[in-house]
This record gives structure tokens, sequence and C-alpha cells, in this order.
């Protein structure tokens, strides 16, 4: 109660503190102009007539009903060039020291497909959790994405079936339709 009532002081001293202030900076340099004609002196703007029809303002047509998302065409699926089995690797897809690197690669027009796909490329170093640049610093089996941990390198796994996830990891969607990686 009692903060209330200070809050209530407060508010209502607040106009005369700052009232003198406002007032002082105020001297003959400023002046008061009638703008308009003497039949329009003392009238509210909203019902002298010129200004107000009785009806309520239209700021005109809303943009939004005026524009039709040409949306884009079904496309169909995915294009997929998949040149080795990522889930097989070292089954001889991939020359010695390669993995099999999945990959997605989006359209340079917006109603284009994307691409995905997998290629060998040298094996990197990086294993689950490790911080990665793109494909070639993760090992094989892995893939470059980004997480809420910053870009590492994470398992690929199958959205369906046995994930064979380490434990406390769950398969999780990726870029590349089909696939999955273990966060």
């Amino acid at each position: 109660m009692r903060r209330r009532l200070f809050l209530l002081l407060a508010g209502l001293l607040t106009p005369l503190v700052t009232l003198p202030l406002l007032s002082a900076g105020c001297g003959p340099s400023v002046e008061a102009t009638e703008v308009g004609d003497e039949a329009d002196a003392g009238k509210d703007a909203k019902t002298d007539g010129k200004h107000d029809s009785g009806k309520p303002l239209d700021a005109g047509k809303d943009a939004f009903d005026e524009y039709v998302d040409p949306g884009c065409p079904d496309v169909g699926p995915p294009i997929e060039d998949f040149a080795c089995d990522p889930y097989n690797q070292g089954n001889g897809d991939c020359a010695g020291g390669e993995g099999c690197y999945i990959f997605v690669s989006y359209p340079d027009e917006p109603c284009g497909k994307e691409t995905y796909g997998a290629f060998c490329l040298p094996i990197g170093p990086g294993g689950q959790g490790d911080s990665c640049n793109g494909g070639q610093d993760c090992g094989a089996g892995f893939v470059c994405v980004v997480t809420g941990s910053g870009t590492q390198c994470v398992e690929f796994c199958p959205l369906t079936g046995n994930d064979g996830c380490p434990p406390g990891l769950v398969c999780e969607p990726i870029d590349v339709e089909g696939f999955g990686g273990c966060l």
C-alpha cells in the first residue's frame, strides 16, 4: 500500500516540478500564429466539415490483399547422385584412404530441384563431436553439420530402424533427404 501511495504522490508531483523547468526555457522567441481563416478558428479539425465526412478514414487497400504468391510448380522428387554407398564404407566404391560422404546441392533458381548424393573424398581425422569446416574434416561415416554446439562432425545414421547411434545420442534428420545424424 505504501508503494502505491508513493507512486501516486510521485506521479502528482512530477508535473509541478517539470512545468517551471520547461517554461523557463521559453522566452519571447516563441510565437503563436493562426493557420486557416477566421471561420475555422476554435474548431476541431475532425469536425470542421472540411476534414471529416463522418465515415471512418480508409488508408487504402491492404497490399496483402493484392499480392498473390505465385508458388512453385510441383517439381517432383529431388535429383539423386550417389557415386558410393555412405552406409557401407569400405565396400570398394571408393579408393583406399577415401570415404563416402553425403552432400546436398541447392538450386540456383527459386523453384529448382535440390540434388542429394554421395561422393568419395579423402578420409578426414574428425570423429563424433569434433569441430569441422567441411566434408574432408570428418572421418568416413561422419558428416559435418551445424549444431547448437557449433559446426561439428556427427555420425550419419538411417532415420528408420536401428540408428546405431552411440548411447545418449539420437538420430535426427539433416539437410540430406533420408539421412540423419547422431545428435
